[in-house]
């Protein structure tokens, strides 16, 4: 995975403020670039929007209910930053 251009904290809003400022930040994302968002609970909505659109995303628990998402732009080719 490459370095994450972004970084955002969300984890002291409520929904659907993550998700609305996720798919904003993704909006000024390069392709292949990558982004991480810290999010008070596991984002089930922004999950199927970003597979539905072709990104390659990772989400991880961490302590006290939290989650990191890990979000790549698509390549051109299809391929992501994951790799």
């Amino acid at each position: 995975m490459t370095h994450p251009v972004i970084s955002l904290d969300l984890r002291d809003l409520a929904p659907p403020e993550p998700m609305h400022r996720i798919l904003a930040a993704l909006a000024t994302l390069s392709p292949g670039d990558c982004m991480e968002a810290w999010t008070p609970f596991h984002p089930v909505p922004l999950l199927a929007i970003l597979q539905a659109d072709g990104h390659a995303f990772t989400v991880e628990p961490v302590d006290d209910g939290y989650h990191v998402v890990i979000v790549c732009a698509p390549y051109a080719d299809g391929t992501d930053g994951l790799a």
